[in-house]
């Protein structure tokens, strides 16, 4: 903070004379901007301060701010300007103070407060004189002289970065408020969030900045991380909500999904498409003790970002939300636009993730992966009896079969229920879902090589043994790129449900089926592209 002498002067005619003024003891007056040890993306205008808005920073238009004109004599609030009462245009923010409506104490400094929730923004304090030859006196060079009508204008600018961290190289902001959709993109274009007006209750100050190093990973403990290069690329970005009305202790929740997107940052654009399309945005959340949470977000569509291939400028106003849908239905079925200078195509569902908390987010490429047959990547019911061949294309597996000479022939994998949960059989519904090799065996083939896989197994056993006395046992074999067997598990002759599992430097796929005659159901495929230590 910098005290000065005098800074702001607000001249009202008043009755009684200077030298009988009292003034508070010590420094009178204070002004905090961007030119005087305040935030540096605030600052005042003409007529408050003889200084233009900076001409390298962006107006920062979605803010609400608050304007409070404090008595400092007594402590208390004269006046307070919010809502519309605080007009913003393509320059700045301004309010106009028509001080008659107050009775103003000319022994008194006001002080004019601008702050966004418990965030204040600037300062600057307003000294009352009382006759005209004080007027005729004023160096307008420094202060601000009022006479005639006795108001105020109030106008300052508030560059986008002013409620971010000091520093940050990329930064978007504004208030949402309750029943009216917000849209906040980062100045670079590179991040922003959708936030649906039912998502929240109370206007909140939302906040997106980048996380400038990230020299051990934008999320501790992430493997397989793309989260760029800070300043250039940047794909680790840090989301905050806060509401305007007091402290709200931890996480702000939101009562729906808002979508988080990020620009995907260059090694991924340019790396192999199938990798690509597999990357999901995770969020991770520090949850003290020690303790944290990292979790992929569902993919769907940021067409408020330009590197989205819905990219819609019109997004989230109450006006265009039919026809947001409407576009990006179009974009889906039509063909794919292509995004900066690369020549492949961006992600098939969109450069956004849902989520109903803020933390830090980054791309990444998922670890592991899950096929329970009950329920899709997006958590879509399987129906029993459906064909879930490219159910899980999503996540990088697709489901195919041979045909043998048994029962059950056909191209079709399928999801049978058994005791009301899914299996995957070469057998449709109505049909026992156990099967053996003798009527063919089902292959998973990843679009990108995995380390390990499992695969929970229930043999049936026949009510008697076969010639010889030996059961053959249901198999799980890795498959390299070249078809070849890389390796091989097999499940003991029981009854009771296991897990079987194998693991190999690079299995693109696996298949699995009951050997020979003896039948076997399967579920919960699993696998992970993180080799065991």
């Amino acid at each position: 903070m910098k005290y000065l002498a005098v800074v702001v002067l607000l001249a009202i005619a008043l009755g009684s004379c200077h030298s009988d003024r009292g003034y508070p003891p010590g420094p009178s007056f204070l002004i905090e901007d961007g030119n005087h040890n305040g935030n540096a993306f605030f600052y005042w205008l003409p007529p408050m301060l003889k200084q233009q808005r900076p001409a390298d920073q962006i107006l920062s238009q979605q803010l609400s701010p608050t304007i409070t004109v404090t008595n400092l004599c007594s402590g208390n609030v004269v006046r307070t300007f919010a809502g519309a009462a605080v007009a913003v245009d393509d320059t700045a923010y301004h309010a106009n103070w028509h001080t008659t409506d107050d009775t103003l104490d000319p022994a008194c400094t006001y002080r004019l407060t601008v702050s966004v929730g418990s965030r204040v923004l600037g300062v600057a304090d307003l000294d009352v004189v009382d006759s005209g030859e004080e007027l005729r006196n004023v160096n307008t060079d420094e202060f601000v002289p009022l006479l005639a009508d006795r108001t105020l204008p109030i106008k300052f600018f508030v560059g986008v970065g002013a409620l971010c961290d000091a520093g940050v190289s990329d930064c978007g902001e504004a208030v949402a408020h309750p029943g009216v959709n917000t849209t906040i993109v980062t100045r670079t274009g590179r991040a922003g969030v959708f936030i649906p007006g039912d998502a929240i209750s109370e206007d909140v100050a939302v906040t997106v900045q980048s996380v400038d190093n990230t020299d051990a990973g934008c999320i501790p403990g992430l493997p397989q991380q793309y989260s760029g290069t800070p300043t250039v690329d940047n794909s680790c970005y840090d989301y905050h909500a806060k509401p305007l009305t007091g402290e709200q202790p931890g996480s702000y929740s939101f009562t729906s999904q808002v979508t988080v997107g990020i620009c995907p940052p260059t090694n991924a654009l340019q790396g192999p498409h199938a990798v690509l399309d597999l990357l999901q945005i995770f969020q991770f959340d520090d949850l003290g003790g020690g303790n944290t949470l990292t979790q992929p977000l569902r993919n769907v569509p940021a067409p408020f970002l330009r590197c989205d291939p819905l990219y819609s400028p019109s997004f989230g106003s109450r006006r265009s939300l039919l026809g947001d849908v409407t576009r990006a239905l179009a974009s889906l079925l039509g063909p794919r636009p292509l995004y900066a200078s690369t020549n492949r195509a961006m992600f098939d569902l969109g450069a956004g993730g849902s989520t109903d908390a803020f933390s830090r987010f980054t791309w990444a490429l998922p670890s592991t992966g899950l096929l329970n047959f009950d329920l899709t990547p997006d958590l879509t019911a399987i129906t029993p009896g459906a064909i879930v061949t490219t159910a899980f294309s999503r996540i990088g597996v697709t489901l195919s079969r041979t045909s043998g000479v048994g029962l059950c022939q056909g191209t079709a994998v399928y999801a049978n229920a058994i005791n009301g949960t899914n299996t995957v059989s070469l057998c449709p519904q109505g049909t026992p879902p156990a099967f053996s090799a003798l009527s063919g065996v089902i292959v998973a083939t990843f679009t990108v090589p995995v380390a390990s896989v499992c695969i929970d197994v229930t043999p049936v056993l026949p009510p008697f043994l076969p010639l010889g006395g030996v059961l053959a046992r249901p198999f799980l074999e890795a498959l390299g790129s070249d078809g070849s067997i890389v390796a091989r598990a097999t499940a003991s002759a029981t009854q009771q449900t296991q897990s079987i599992c194998v693991r190999s430097a690079a299995i693109a796929a696996v298949r699995f089926a009951g050997a020979g005659t003896s039948l076997a159901r399967f579920d919960n495929l699993s696998f992970s592209r993180i080799a065991s230590p």
